[in-house]
């Protein structure tokens, strides 16, 4: 199977289950549920890398891409739909690098050895998020007033990250600052995930405190256009794919300030690792050559507060 119909594939699949999920939460709503809007905005911070090897494996990594502190401003909007047991949810986010740090280095040798060319360079962009669930609500003990729950669940995600390199400046050979740069790295990890949510809430004070904890089964894709490498094609110089990992935690409060809006935060943990993939680079005279993508790793943390709107409570 050619990469295209892989792609056109896995659009058909990611197609399907948000369809699938938008026509439930439909019919859900219909059926006299119980409903929450809430909206989010906080503050989350990046890291992002990868790195491959020599086409015949020697040097084992020859470049190495990391991007640091990636100091990102979001928002994200959630509605969540609890009928009888059941409980259907979805969120949407997005957030715009306000700054962060590029490093890109070559090496000549195994093991991070002979680092012949480093550049470090101002990082820019946005990331997207989105992901659906459904989870089965169980009671579990009372205590002091407050009723403890669990919520076995599974869904779907898709985190976007569209990461860009600016303002160069050559450290190996040191040479200082050159321009032109204005190259991307685009990824997307997206698949199915199960977890676990676990809260418990005082109806006397009006506070609700939980966890969640997911594992994400994804694939991983990412695009790069490296706009002053002559020999490399444009717009899509190379390409990563890749299977994938995720861990993600988020800790979260809820008070009520009123009969229908409550005060909401959350403390926002990810952490994604991938397996040995592949690296395709195209050439500028035509034709592609493949190396090992070796790994790809990311991982954010996030603060967020909000609001929480719930219609005829």
């Amino acid at each position: 199977m050619n990469l295209e119909k892989v792609v056109k594939m896995k659009l058909r699949i990611k197609t399907a289950v948000l369809g699938a999920a938008s026509c439930a939460l439909s019919t859900v709503v219909n059926a006299d549920a119980g409903v929450a809007v809430s909206a989010e905005a906080g503050y989350r911070v990046d890291n992002l890398d990868w790195n491959i090897a020599d086409i015949d494996g020697d040097p084992n990594i020859l470049s190495e891409l990391t991007w640091s502190s990636l100091n990102i401003r979001q928002v994200k909007l959630n509605l969540d739909v609890t009928y009888k047991r059941l409980r259907l949810f979805g969120m949407v986010g997005y957030g715009e690098i306000d700054k962060g740090d590029n490093q890109d280095s070559d090496y000549n040798a195994n093991n991070r050895q002979a680092e012949f060319s480093r550049s470090n360079n101002q990082a820019e962009g946005d990331v997207n998020d989105v992901s659906v669930g459904l989870g089965y609500v169980i009671e579990t003990s009372q205590r002091r007033g407050a009723q403890a729950y669990f919520m076995p669940m599974a869904g779907y995600s898709i985190h976007k990250q569209e990461l860009k390199m600016t303002n160069g400046f050559q450290a190996i050979p040191a040479t200082g600052a050159f321009s032109g740069l204005n190259s991307s790295y685009d990824t997307e990890w997206n698949g199915p995930w199960v977890g676990m949510s676990f809260w418990e809430t005082d109806a006397r004070r009006g506070l609700t405190v939980g966890l969640d904890l997911i594992y994400h089964k994804t694939d991983y894709d990412a695009e790069a256009n490296w706009n002053l490498r002559t020999d490399f094609a444009h717009p899509l110089s190379f390409e990563h794919w890749s299977d994938a990992t995720g861990l993600t935690a988020s800790l979260h409060g809820r008070y009520a300030v009123s009969k229908s809006w409550d005060f909401i935060m959350s403390l926002d943990y990810q952490s994604w690792q991938t397996d040995v993939g592949v690296d395709r680079v195209y050439a500028a005279a035509g034709g592609s050559t493949d190396t090992q993508l070796n790994d790809a790793n990311w991982d954010s943390i996030a603060l967020n507060f909000g609001v929480a709107w719930r219609p005829g409570r």
